[in-house]
């Protein structure tokens, strides 16, 4: 039977439950589990780093939502770019990550590598170069290239969070043109339309934060970590990099299906000390903060001046800027059935306070009419209280905080590189192109939340 207690139900599989596809919490595990997903790394790729930072990501993102399992195939018999794990292959890091053999199959396919023939019905390709990245169908010519191949990390995990999302529209029917269509961003100028073209493309990384608080430890924050863990902080002239991890929450058996850094064996563990020993095994420096955030949370000398929220109360995002830091930039997911794939993101300071922008809880809608729910109330599994609390639990997918993510990170990236930041971001992955960005009107060049130097590679 199907644990629907709200700490331990898959977030991503209580979508087909709110929306009414599935009658029973069993009958939605069933079509999950009967997702698999397919990855396959060419071998002119295949000792890239961008590309095994892609792979290594689409399996942490598919293993969470195609419960079938994610099976991988290619040249894998390569050495592991440092940095990137502790073992010494591409294969053994797979494994490691819970990738599953396979010798190719008729399978949803995503493919890392250069146009090849179309092998399965839906198979389509990341493209990336610079700070540019998107998806399209296997058999497309190439439309996104650089000339010197530079891959900006955060490019590569933004093409492979985009790839598992259009492998999900496909499996879930939620729209035909998934795997048929090119779509992409610039993470250089995201508010351009053609993304593909050279000029929206943004220069070689030079600098890197030298200090992160990262706010909330769950969806978002443990995204941000592993958005950090793909810089070039190896090749820094400089001390470590330091982060401060802020969260009170622990991990729970639902927190495996949107944490990247979170596994079934972690249940129970802080949330704060699951992210500092990755981030310490990466090489950062880590200092953790077990306390609410609040109004009276300050930044103490020493401390970042950089803070990436991934909270989703209103009582800390109005305090955001009470806490002192120069940049603050914070993220919100869609939490509903048909807004999960949903990202808005605001930089401060802006043209808006805090206090503003979060003045009311607009709240989470209610599924509690849905069959799946009454059954619950119906057989006596939950009472009325449990009830509410399941169906208020927010719906969400891994690979959607991971995109946002890449465009939070990206934000301070761009600032540090001299370009502006933008002072709202609005998208949504189902329809990528229809986004809506308002830029900053703060001059953020004159913003300095702390760099590192990156020695030129």
């Amino acid at each position: 039977m199907v644990n629907t207690m709200p700490d331990s139900l898959n977030r991503t599989v209580k979508q087909l439950v709110d929306s009414g596809r599935a009658s029973t919490f069993e009958e939605a595990e069933r079509i999950f589990g009967g997702y698999k997903l397919h990855v396959h790394l060419a071998p002119e790729t295949a000792s890239q780093r961008s590309a095994q930072i892609a792979l290594l990501t689409i399996i942490q993102l598919g293993k969470r939502t195609f419960l079938g399992g994610v099976e991988v195939s290619g040249t894998l018999d390569v050495p592991l770019e440092k940095g990137l794990g502790l073992e010494e292959s591409l294969a053994a890091a797979v494994s490691s990550a819970g990738g599953l053999p396979s010798a190719g199959s008729s399978l949803p396919t995503i493919e890392i590598g250069p146009p090849a023939p179309r092998a399965a019905s839906f198979h389509i390709r990341l493209l990336t170069a610079g700070w540019r990245a998107g998806i399209a169908a296997i058999d497309e010519p190439d439309s996104v290239s650089r000339e010197d191949g530079y891959v900006m990390p955060l490019a590569a995990i933004a093409a492979a969070a985009l790839a598992v999302n259009e492998a999900f529209l496909h499996v879930s029917a939620a729209t035909v043109l998934a795997g048929n269509r090119t779509t992409g961003i610039s993470l250089w100028g995201p508010q351009l339309s053609s993304w593909m073209d050279n000029d929206t493309d943004g220069p070689l990384l030079s600098y890197l934060p030298s200090s992160v608080w990262l706010l909330g430890l769950g969806h978002l924050g443990q995204a941000y970590a592993w958005g950090l863990g793909s810089l070039p902080y190896g090749a820094v002239m400089a001390e470590r990099p330091l982060v401060v991890l802020q969260d009170i929450d622990r991990v729970t058996s639902s927190t495996f299906s949107t944490s990247v850094l979170s596994e079934c064996e972690d249940v129970g563990l802080s949330k704060a000390r699951v992210v500092a020993r990755w981030l310490e095994s990466k090489g950062f420096e880590t200092r953790l903060v077990e306390r609410i955030f609040d109004a009276a949370t300050s930044r103490s000398r020493g401390d970042p001046d950089l803070l990436l929220s991934g909270v989703d109360n209103v009582e800390g995002r109005q305090a955001l800027e009470s806490a002192g830091c120069r940049m603050v930039v914070e993220a919100g997911l869609g939490s509903l059935h048909d807004d999960f794939q949903s990202i808005r993101i605001h930089t401060l300071p802006g043209s808006r306070l805090a206090a503003d922008i979060w003045s009311k809880d607009s709240g989470k809608g209610s599924a509690t009419s849905m069959p799946a729910y009454s059954a619950l109330l119906k057989t006596g599994v939950l009472d009325q209280c449990g009830l509410t609390e399941l169906a208020g639990k927010a719906v969400g997918a891994a690979f959607v905080g991971m995109f946002a993510a890449s465009l939070v990170l990206s934000e301070v990236l761009r600032v540090l590189h001299g370009g502006n930041a933008n002072e709202v971001m609005d998208l949504s992955l189902v329809e990528l192109e229809h986004r809506t960005l308002v830029p900053n009107k703060i001059d953020f060049s004159r913003v300095n939340p702390g760099f590192l130097p990156v020695e030129a590679r």
